[in-house]
């Protein structure tokens, strides 16, 4: 019996077709790989790998000046600069404004339980004209740094927060209200060169000091806007002269309220011991107190409290000759 022998490529041929797949299985298979490596693919692109055009960056600084705000280039050293001293501009200005959560002040030991200029050694006459009371005090307004500058009998104060602690004992009612008069024209002509931002606060004294309070509860610094300005001329029409001198309540309970300036004005009655005046330097903490001092006559020269006062806390002293006052309006 012959056996028929089969050449090797048949039976390569024969493996082959056993071995080989569907073309539908190969087709899904090339279909599976292609989307696994297009999700991988998405799911490790970066994101925002899309290039974007380029921009140049700027600062603009915004001066304020006569009034008009103009707005400057600066490069970028120049306006870090500028944007830091800006911050910290601000960062004072709010500290210098009561927060909401402020705790009121503790004055309850200087309330009342009852009744609700030249330098020193010069001289200057007569009160403020109409005009001059309409106009102001020729302040300036306030700055970028929230800070204003005004004036009593010639001294400049400069802040946002300003005080004034003024005697009004029975002393002051001399030469026919004179010398009272002239005290409440130059305060209400002080308080028109505050800005509606600056804050403000005045105190009438003799025995007990009266304080600004027309909201009621714990007396603090009122805003110099127009309503405030309405009220506080209300305030001081109603004060009149009577009774007699404690300084040391109404000095304190301004520097309570931490104002940038205190403008203190007096008669010099009944000047503090040193003891006192020592008290008053360790509360103050950064007020500047200037002192306003009312005589009959000539300045003497005399180194008195009030001058003590103003050399001792950074401020100036005047002196008020209230003979030479204009007649009461």
């Amino acid at each position: 019996m012959i056996t028929p022998i089969h050449p090797p490529e048949a039976e390569s041929e024969k493996a082959k077709r056993r071995f080989a797949l569907p073309a539908w299985l190969m087709s899904t298979l090339v279909h599976v790989t292609v989307i696994v490596v297009l999700a991988i693919t998405i799911r490790t692109a970066p994101r925002g790998a899309a290039s974007e055009p380029s921009r140049s960056g700027g600062i603009v600084l915004a001066e304020r000046s006569d009034g008009r705000t103009e707005y400057v280039d600066g490069d970028a050293d120049d306006a870090s600069q500028a944007v830091a001293a800006a911050t910290n501009a601000e960062a004072a200005a709010a500290e210098s404004l009561p927060s909401v959560d402020q705790p009121p002040l503790d004055m309850a030991g200087f309330l009342p339980t009852g009744e609700g200029g030249e330098q020193a050694g010069s001289e200057m006459s007569g009160l403020p004209s109409a005009s001059g009371l309409t106009g102001g005090g020729g302040g300036s307004k306030a700055g970028l740094d929230g800070a204003g500058t005004t004036r009593v009998f010639g001294i400049e104060g400069t802040g946002s927060r300003f005080a004034y602690v003024f005697d009004r004992s029975g002393s002051m009612s001399n030469a026919a209200g004179r010398p009272l008069a002239a005290a409440k024209s130059e305060l209400l002509a002080s308080l028109r060169d505050l800005d509606k931002l600056h804050q403000f606060q005045i105190i009438f004294y003799n025995e007990e000091p009266r304080v600004f309070n027309p909201l009621g509860g714990t007396p603090r610094l009122m805003f110099a806007d127009d309503q405030g300005k309405a009220l506080a001329e209300q305030f001081v029409g109603s004060i009149s002269a009577t009774g007699g001198t404690n300084h040391l309540k109404a000095i304190h309970m301004a520097l309570a309220m931490n104002p940038d300036v205190i403008f203190f004005l007096s008669d010099a009655d009944g000047a503090p011991t040193e003891e006192e005046m020592a008290e008053i330097r360790r509360r103050n903490r950064s007020a500047v107190i200037n002192t306003i001092e009312f005589g009959f006559g000539p300045y003497d020269g005399r180194r008195n409290f009030l001058v003590r006062l103003a050399e001792e806390n950074g401020g100036q002293h005047a002196y008020i000759d209230t003979s030479t006052l204009g007649s009461r309006r």
